[in-house]
């Protein structure tokens, strides 16, 4: 495998691999142990899914970067590559019925 080419990566984590343990484990935090009061965003559903039905975009992996990018843009606050990450995850899982 040629590892000088650059590899297209959908994932908001860090590339550092001395981070990578404390981000994996930090994603499981947002997604499995906090409830939704906890987490550093808010989904909402009905706006999701408006929001899709009026997409235009190509796949559906564009939409939920778009949306991730989009809602941290907003709250900066907030902002963790961990805590776009699971944001990303969960409104792709939601979209996809997973």
């Amino acid at each position: 495998m040629d590892n000088t080419k650059p590899t297209n990566t959908t994932s908001f984590l860090a590339h550092e691999y001395e981070n990578l343990d404390y981000s994996i484990f930090q994603l499981n935090l947002f997604l499995n142990a906090y409830g939704e009061v906890h987490k550093p965003y808010k989904i909402d559903y009905n706006i999701l899914l408006m929001s899709y039905r009026l997409w235009k975009g190509g796949d559906i992996d564009e939409f939920c970067q778009d949306q991730t990018i989009s809602y941290f843009l907003l709250n900066p606050s907030y902002d963790s590559a961990e805590a776009r990450e699971a944001f990303c995850m969960e409104i792709r899982e939601f979209l996809l019925g997973v």
